[in-house]
């Protein structure tokens, strides 16, 4: 699969494999930051990328984040949509200082990745009869 990415910025790294099995790509950051402790910022990679229909992008903090440099994306994971791909639609991190204290990032600092993973478009079907399956009991009901 071929994905064509459009940098806006001239410090914007094209994403790279690290290595020849990695599941996700690394995404960089274009700028300084300083984050304040306790504290979220938006970011920009300086990047558009045009995910072919029928799959979406997952962005996703890299592991070594929280324990290298006390940060995560604040939003858990981000999903980039198919059609997130016009001329200023670039790839935006939101990124959360975890630490009591000031977090430094400088740009080219690898701090997200991206998965191209399938979308299968469904159709819903509303029942008006219960689901016939047995309550599993809700959260934690596996152990």
């Amino acid at each position: 699969m071929i994905i064509n990415f459009k940098k806006l910025h001239p410090a914007a790294l094209l994403p790279a494999y690290q290595t020849a099995g990695a599941a996700g790509f690394d995404l960089a950051l274009i700028e300084d930051l300083e984050i304040p402790p306790r504290s979220i910022v938006k970011t920009s990679t300086g990047l558009v990328v045009q995910i072919p229909a029928g799959y979406f992008l997952l962005l996703a903090s890299r592991s070594s984040n929280t324990t290298k440099k006390g940060i995560t994306l604040a939003n858990g994971v981000g999903v980039l949509d198919s059609d997130y791909c016009g001329p200023a639609d670039a790839i935006n991190l939101v990124l959360q200082n975890i630490t009591d204290s000031p977090v430094s990032l400088k740009a080219g600092d690898r701090v997200a990745q991206g998965v191209v993973i399938p979308t299968p478009q469904v159709t819903f079907h509303e029942l008006t009869a219960d689901i016939a399956l047995p309550n599993r009991g809700g959260f934690g009901t596996t152990g």
